[in-house]
């Protein structure tokens, strides 16, 4: 290695600037020399070159004189940390009406079931019920019956012996003999609280119809001096650390129609979502509103597509979804919407983004169909484009997804 302004070797230079910098005279270095083995012209060359550094002593430092690191002759530019461009108000706005966006943000939570981590507006809420004639206390999903419960809870507050604990998950009486004799009209039982804290016990399920099936049947069984279900219940709830006594744990039961009795209650939960949002925007195809008819010919792809293409672009868009209702007096629109298993979800060519399609003839019973088109105007038609506009149709789209996903590869048609 050389250095570039004077052409002589680096090692040289190196033990000439320290020597100036030491103070050394020009006289000791010469009479020290650098090896016995060098030739005269090179002696006579260092010497020279000492001479110009004492010359250009005056003018630069001693420290400028030894070679730079490059942190300090090449620094970083700017210390300031490159951050994302923050959302302006329209676009919080816009976020907030998104359905899909809040699913998403919503926190997430462990199944109880699988381990699996997702977002909690994707699972369902499960907790002990206790029956209003027995002592023994199920595993339900109390997140479902939310509703019912309120409203007998406040004619049975007077009643009831036991003291009612404030509780948004408290269950009904349940005929666990008979599914199809099911009802929700009995008075509420207070469920399963946490002693200490006063919170409700509750887990958390993913909302798969399947998963439910695959471990009714196991932990409806009775294993043991202790029912298969403890093995489903986490560990600070058991007995002696949690708040269930060694008696209860003996008394926690899982019916073999739990799956049943989840459809039958998420099918009446969106039903009286849906109908809400109908009851308040009555009116198909006002600008920027919340529904668009589609008057299918068939129920197919192409179809579908080019009902979608007609549609002038509005407003959010792509946080609507795709209602088919099917024909009034017939379900062979049903059958063939069965049959047709690539209508899950259509691009729009105005975002060019994909929305979500729903079969109302396979996600509600054909009761609940008759009973939405009896009751509001809207479902005359074949199917209707939906597009939330407040929290309330937001709700109404979040629960739609939940029991598309419940129903996901299942053919209810065989059972």
């Amino acid at each position: 290695m050389e250095c570039v302004g004077t052409r002589i070797p680096y090692a040289k230079w190196r033990l000439i600037a320290f020597r100036h910098l030491l103070a050394t005279s020009h006289a000791q270095s010469v009479s020290r020399g650098i090896s016995t083995s060098r030739r005269t012209d090179q002696l006579n060359e260092t010497a020279l070159e000492a001479k110009t550094c004492d010359s250009n002593a005056n003018s630069i430092l001693p420290s400028q004189r030894l070679p730079q690191s490059p942190l300090l002759t090449y620094p970083r530019a700017g210390t300031v940390k490159n951050r994302k461009r923050r959302p302006t108000t329209q676009e919080e706005a816009d976020l907030l009406k998104n359905p899909w966006a809040l699913m998403l943000a919503s926190p997430a939570r462990m199944c109880s079931v699988t381990g699996a981590r997702m977002p909690s507006a994707l699972m369902g809420t499960w907790g002990l019920v206790r029956q209003p004639k027995e002592d023994m206390l199920y595993m339900m999903p109390v997140g479902l019956l939310q509703d019912s419960l309120q409203s007998n809870k406040t004619q049975n507050l007077g009643s009831s012996s036991n003291p009612i604990i404030p509780s948004q998950h408290e269950s009904t009486r349940m005929e666990i003999q008979a599914p199809e004799e099911d009802s929700l009209d009995a008075s509420p039982i207070p469920t399963f609280p946490d002693k200490q804290t006063g919170r409700q016990l509750v887990l958390r399920i993913a909302d798969l119809l399947p998963l439910i099936r695959s471990i009714s049947v196991p932990l409806s069984k009775q294993s043991g001096k202790r029912p298969a279900i403890m093995r489903l219940l986490p560990f600070r709830w058991k007995h002696p650390q949690g708040p269930v006594t060694a008696h209860e744990e003996k008394k926690i039961i899982w019916s073999e129609n739990t799956p049943e009795v989840m459809l039958r209650s998420m099918r009446d939960v969106v039903v009286k979502k849906l109908g809400a949002v109908l009851e308040k925007y009555k009116r198909v195809g006002t600008p920027n509103g919340v529904w668009r008819a589609l008057d299918l010919p068939e129920y197919s792809d192409a179809a579908l597509k080019e009902a979608l293409e007609s549609l002038e672009p509005f407003d959010r868009m792509e946080c609507g979804g795709v209602l088919l209702l099917g024909s009034k007096n017939s379900t062979s629109a049903g059958d063939m919407s069965r049959s047709n298993g690539s209508l899950d979800s259509v691009a729009l060519t105005q975002t060019g983004s994909k929305v979500p399609v729903f079969d109302l003839s396979v996600l509600f019973s054909e009761s609940d169909i008759n009973k939405l088109r009896e009751s509001h105007g809207q479902f005359q038609h074949t199917a209707l484009f939906f597009r939330p506009e407040d929290p309330l149709g937001i709700d109404a789209m979040i629960f739609l997804w939940r029991i598309k996903r419940l129903l996901d590869g299942v053919d209810l048609t065989k059972q």
